[in-house]
């Protein structure tokens, strides 16, 4: 099924004619929202003026929390401490974040709205702000005071949750298993010890968040009612990743019907998990419509972007490798903290996401894991491609190389001693998770190749043996497992023959510059015989399709792909039996093709999809609800090469490969796209993106000057190879490749970098690894 060329909807983005949120016509008497936000990032709100804001030229209405009666926020229940940590829509009592939205101004427009947002006069008495989540457990400042702790998950619970069981016990194990409590290194010949940040990054889309929120009674019986229920109160246009769970979360705060909240999306300008639930902002807009009677528009800023935003990562692993002579892992000791940000939300499962591949491809016959995580000064932490994966995989892969450098043995070679081969699989790891099929090793063997690893390896040689300081070389690699399409949630697939003779196609995800609908026509016109161009897919509407997961984690070709695939075979088979009506002849002697049905054998008794159609005023379609698709894992190995300047810390990424096995290819030119924006996505943290805060939690990267990430200049031709070893585990045998480089080239570039200097004595660089911290880790190893 694999295809080469560009996706249908690829060219009216590329050419700026796609329309976004922001982009939406404007309704009738459209109020525009903009948000006081707190400038410190703890403190008690004493006091919100809002008199002079409300005589401001243009303003309608003013508002603090009181006055939009919304009950806290709890995206995920069971993180907030039994609602103790819930989160305020608009700040109460105290902010705790720089950025909290604690008023919103509506106006007639932009311009007057954040003029009038000026004016607010806000006092807060300041308190001692913490951003370090093990500074934060110590419970030195509290947050939440009624909890009595920063605490989200303890590191060793009184019922024994932080000490996580090991692994499956294997035959050829280098040591045997640990009893309760041993040290799971306890009789290894070399052991290393590695602390490893994984700083805070922004998801950083290229739209930031936008929503039109529009009292139904407005738009009723114009074009953009229809398809809504008969008793739909708001519609909402937003930036997201998913239409279906935001209606749930507008019925608990606005206390309408969940049928009575209709979500769309246009186009969306990017997502990679930070777009993953909506933002408190969009809640208090749809509020802000429901009392005014009017419709409400919020464009947020760049700099709101990054002060206000969920940020991904913010992992700290201290961890503990043990290996045998020959460079056998022996077991793995890790204390992994997570800083939740200033409100729970999704730190918990992510924490969860990096405790189930802690093993990556290895075999470990020990293991111990123990997860902590407390709230700080900071922006929430959410979700960010690999979402909790990224994070683990980077510690792990660090280990490896050191345990390698320690031993005086190849890293790569290391790798193979451990890796999984392919015929171990399937392979129970222990943790959560049983890797089915693949060949990692070849993975590895593959991404050498593509960097031509021997040429690189001698060059390295020369430059060190003629001392050079300005031009060293360095390898590194990241091997990777991820877990694609976790959960158990369905999608929704339906599909109708027209009367025109196209097809329809209804889902209930939507796509965010993934090509989704050339592949559902795709999978469409393969799976009923139809001609592609007439196909035709419906966005997600929550009004239209009554179930949809989000488009993340790597799950909708795998998920949506395969009910669309479920979906078509059943569409055929009605087809066939309608034809054979029409043709006289059994269902399974019909043959379909693009312009219409035959008998088998005798193409010129011929009838046209239009003919079917009208052979059938019912109507012939196919809808498919339940998930058939297990969770998936790509794999796969990154590899780079970097030059070094000892002198000025300056690092130049020469050579990239990425080579990925994401199963069986629906599109080998999406898959291509998606190799290359998630090894940029990957670069770029390795080299250059973090959040940073002052002690005080002052946000010191609040603009794309301060926040860096790569330009196209900065990356060498990144050199691609796709395994394609199909999955049992759902009907397209497709793994998902979205988030793969994400996962993997943050350490293969780190590794590289370290490989590079680490004949002057540097053993670990966390990143990004930026010239600063190059230059200051070669000075101290010196």
């Amino acid at each position: 099924m694999a295809t080469a060329r560009l996706a249908s909807e690829d060219l009216p983005m590329l050419r700026g004619e796609a329309t976004f949120t922001a982009d939406l016509p404007l309704p009738d008497g459209c109020l525009h929202a903009a948000f006081v936000r707190s400038t410190v990032a703890h403190g008690d709100l004493r006091n919100v003026d809002l008199r002079e804001a409300e005589q401001a030229p243009g303003v309608v209405a003013v508002f603090e929390a009181a006055g939009l009666g919304l009950e806290p926020l709890e995206y995920y229940r069971a993180t907030t401490l039994g609602g103790q940590m819930a989160r305020p829509l608009l700040a109460t009592e105290r902010v705790r974040f720089v950025g909290e939205p604690i008023a919103v101004v509506l106006a007639d427009s932009p311009v007057h709205a954040l003029d009038a947002a000026e004016l607010v006069a806000v006092e807060i008495d300041e308190l001692p702000a913490v951003i370090d989540a093990e500074q934060a457990a110590a419970g030195d400042v509290l947050l939440f005071p009624d909890a009595g702790t920063n605490v989200v998950r303890p590191l060793d619970p009184p019922d024994g949750g932080g000490f996580l069981s090991p692994p499956t016990v294997l035959d050829d194990a280098a040591a045997p298993p640990a009893a309760p409590g041993e040290d799971p290194c306890a009789g290894a010949q070399c052991v290393v010890e590695l602390v490893c940040e994984n700083d805070r990054i922004t998801s950083l889309p290229i739209e930031p968040c936008a929503i039109v929120a529009t009292p139904f009674e407005l738009i009723r019986g114009t074009p953009l009612a229809q398809g809504a229920s008969p008793n739909c109160e708001i519609d909402i246009w937003s930036t997201g990743q998913g239409v279906h769970s935001a209606p749930y979360l507008y019925r608990r705060l606005l206390g309408i019907p969940v049928t009575a909240v209709r979500v769309r999306e246009s186009q969306v300008g990017g997502g990679f998990g930070g777009r993953g639930d909506p933002v408190p902002e969009f809640f208090v807009a749809a509020r802000a419509a429901q009392l005014l009677e009017r419709p409400v528009r919020w464009v947020q800023s760049r700099q709101e972007q990054f002060v206000s935003m969920p940020y991904g990562r913010g992992q700290r692993h201290r961890i503990r490798m043990g290996f045998d002579p020959d460079g056998r892992i022996v077991g793995i000791d890790v204390v992994m903290w997570c800083d939740a940000g200033a409100y729970p939300h999704m730190a918990p499962m992510l924490t969860a996401a990096s405790y189930r591949q802690s093993t990556g491809l290895y075999r470990v016959p020990r293991l111990r894991y123990r997860i902590g995580s407390a709230v700080t000064n900071a922006p929430p932490t959410g979700a960010y491609r690999g979402a909790g994966q990224p994070e683990v995989n980077a510690a792990l892969e660090r280990a490896i190389d050191a345990g390698a450098r320690k031993l005086g043995l190849d890293p790569a070679d290391v790798r193979r001693r451990n890796l999984l081969r392919a015929d171990e699989l399937p392979f129970d790891t222990g943790t959560g998770i049983v890797l089915d099929s693949g060949d990692p090793h070849r993975a590895l063997d593959t991404a050498q190749e593509l960097i031509d690893v021997e040429r690189w390896q001698a060059m390295a040689a020369e430059r060190r043996a003629a001392s050079s300081r300005s031009a060293l070389i360095g390898i590194g690699y990241g091997c990777y497992s991820q877990s694609a399409g976790s959960g158990d949630d369905p999608d929704y697939a339906s599909m109708e023959l027209g009367a025109d003779g196209s097809v329809l196609v209804t889902c209930g995800s939507h796509g965010h510059g993934q090509g989704h609908h050339s592949l559902w026509a795709q999978i469409t016109s393969a799976r009923v015989g139809i001609a592609q161009g007439a196909v035709r897919v419906n966005d997600a509407d929550s009004a239209t399709s009554s179930y949809g997961g989000v488009t993340g984690g790597s799950r909708t070709a795998s998920v949506l792909g395969s009910q669309i695939a479920e979906a078509a075979t059943e569409l055929r088979a009605r087809i066939c039996e309608v034809a054979g009506e029409l043709l006289e002849a059994s269902p399974d002697d019909i043959s379909l093709t693009p312009d219409g049905a035959h008998v088998a054998g005798v193409p010129s008794r011929l009838t046209s999809w239009a003919d079917i159609a009208a052979a059938a005023p019912e109507g012939i379609s196919a809808t498919v609800t339940e998930r058939s698709a297990g969770v998936t894992h790509p794999y796969g190995t990154h590899a780079a090469v970097v030059e070094v300047d000892a002198e000025t810390g300056r690092v130049e990424l020469l050579a990239f490969a990425a080579v990925d096995d994401c199963g069986r290819m629906l599109s080998e030119a999406s898959v291509e796209g998606q190799q290359h924006g998630g090894a940029v996505a990957g670069i770029s943290q390795a080299l250059m993106e973090a959040g940073q805060w002052d002690a005080d939690g002052t946000p010191r990267t609040t603009t794309l000057v301060d926040y860096l990430i790569p330009a196209a200049a900065d990356l060498p031709p990144i050199d691609t190879a796709r395994l394609g070893t199909p999955t049992e585990r759902n009907e397209l045998g497709t793994r998902g490749i979205g988030e793969n480089g994400a996962i993997a080239a943050p350490p293969a570039v780190q590794n590289a970098v370290i490989d590079a200097v680490a004949h002057l004595g540097v053993t670990h660089i966390d990143i990004p690894v930026t010239p600063q911290r190059v230059w200051e880790a070669i000075r101290a190893a010196q």
